[in-house]
């Protein structure tokens, strides 16, 4: 990672690294990168105190009246393109101004994160927010989609799948046996080495990497890093998977549930809060080793679980990795190494400096911006209002919950089953996402009517198992 104190550090940079074009990123409502690039030469004090123009309606977030906004380039957050380093290319992450009055604009995506910090700070809480996450996703060889007025259907193709077509088992991987495979039956043991190689170009440190339970799904985990920087990070790790998979001809897709029968995939998302330097989720005497903070801010995660699983399970896939009997969690619960728990604290972890949880429901379909914002400030709703878990009813449950009974499952509050229903919640559940002006209120509306739109168009688009199930009739 690159930081520059001034315009001419910048181009004093670029002179000698030779650097052709800077390219500059801003995230749109869903969470993927956009970006404009200037010639090297044209950087100037105008792009930083100035600003570039955009049309800031096509990103989502903004009316179509008032789309006309600024990206301002932070010379705080800048790179060398990590997967072709010799395009001689150099990026900067944006801020998004008002064009009227050159300050912040109030639906930034990347200042949201930030906000919700504050919040934190400023009801003397935390003062930071250390993130680690779990990255999955499938590696394939092709990925077709079709809907036309003939045919509406999908097509996954990929060598590691067992039984191909043509017979040929070439070191497949059989249905959900795919966990810490190794070469030759892992196809894609040296394409995660090289994502790996690329994340580490940008400061993003990985803990490890491994094949995954389904066949060609993998795993990447990152090391710790406060909220801030992992939001940026997140967007960008996910462009990098993509970018590196075309360039050797593979599709990477993090879509949650993509193939009937395999795991699904998620982004589990490890965090604790700091204050003055200590780990405040700490607590020898406590439940699981968890101060009040820590399980106060558990009951308010588990307390919103329609709201919050909007913002980090957004799309109507997300919901098809969400159903019962698998390690995907759909209770909202929490308990100690179970991952039939939406909420899981590690039993491993024996430093106090880490302890921690993990939320195992969120997927990396979410905006990162969004969806960590929301996090902290349901956490922050848990511990200003004194929600104990255990009280309300969100736990300890130390068994796999799909092996109670039905009528014991049915006392327990679920996740949302759709995303409609996610999004219904979001438009009457939002106090604590407004709260100290975190989350503006239009932008939580706009946030649903995209949604809902995608929502509507999926439903106008007969599906095949109703075709199979219904055409005899």
């Amino acid at each position: 990672m690159l930081s520059f104190k001034d315009v001419s550090e910048v181009r004093e940079f670029t002179t000698e690294q030779g650097i052709e074009f800077i390219s500059f990123y801003v995230s749109d409502i869903d969470g993927r990168f956009r970006n404009v690039t200037i010639p090297a030469d044209n950087f100037t004090e105008k792009t930083v105190n100035e600003g570039i123009g955009f049309d800031a309606s096509n990103l989502g977030f903004a009316a179509v009246d008032r789309s006309d906004m600024l990206i301002k380039p932070d010379l705080d957050f800048a790179f060398l393109d990590p997967v072709e380093p010799e395009s001689k290319i150099l990026y900067f992450l944006c801020d998004v101004l008002d064009i009227d009055t050159e300050e912040s604009f109030n639906q930034d995506l990347r200042h949201i994160v930030g906000k919700a910090v504050a919040a934190l700070r400023e009801e003397g809480v935390a003062d930071e927010v250390q993130i680690g996450l779990e990255l999955e996703f499938y590696i394939l060889d092709d990925l077709y989609s079709t809907m036309t007025a003939r045919e509406t259907s999908y097509r996954v193709e990929s060598g590691e799948f067992a039984s191909p077509p043509g017979g040929a088992e070439l070191y497949r991987i059989y249905s959900n046996r795919g966990y810490f495979r190794s070469e030759p039956n892992d196809h894609h043991f040296a394409l995660r080495n090289e994502i790996c190689t690329a994340l580490k170009r940008i400061g993003l440190e990985v803990k490890y990497h491994h094949h995954e339970v389904g066949s060609s799904q993998a795993e990447i985990e990152f090391k710790f890093r406060s909220v801030e920087f992992m939001a940026d990070a997140t967007t960008l790790a996910k462009q990098i998977c993509h970018r590196v998979a075309r360039k050797h001809g593979k599709i990477i897709t993090f879509i949650p549930k993509l193939i009937p029968g395999e795991a699904g995939n998620g982004m589990h998302i490890h965090q604790f809060l700091l204050k003055d330097g200590r780990n405040v989720f700490h607590d020898d005497a406590g439940l699981y080793k968890l101060s009040p903070v820590a399980l106060h801010y558990i009951g308010g995660l588990l307390s919103h679980p329609g709201s919050l699983v909007a913002l980090t399970n957004p799309t109507t896939n997300s919901y098809r990795r969400l159903i019962p009997g698998f390690e995907a969690p759909v209770k909202a619960v929490f308990a100690e190494g179970n991952r039939s728990a939406a909420i899981r604290i590690p039993g491993y972890v024996k430093d106090p400096q880490e302890r921690r949880f993990e939320f195992r429901t969120i997927d990396a379909t979410c905006n990162p911006y969004l969806a960590y914002a929301a996090m902290i400030m349901a956490g922050l709703d848990g511990v200003r209002r004194k929600i104990d878990p255990v009280k309300a009813g969100f736990g300890p449950y130390d068994t796999n919950l799909y092996d109670l009974p039905q009528s014991k499952l049915d006392q327990i509050k679920s996740f949302p089953p759709n995303l409609e229903v996610a999004l219904d919640a979001l438009q009457n559940d939002r106090a604590y996402l407004v709260h100290r002006g975190v989350f503006p209120e239009h932008l939580l509306d706009k946030f649903i009517t995209t949604k809902m739109k995608d929502i509507a168009d999926m439903q106008k688009v007969p599906h095949p198992w109703e075709i199979a199930r219904y055409y005899d009739i």
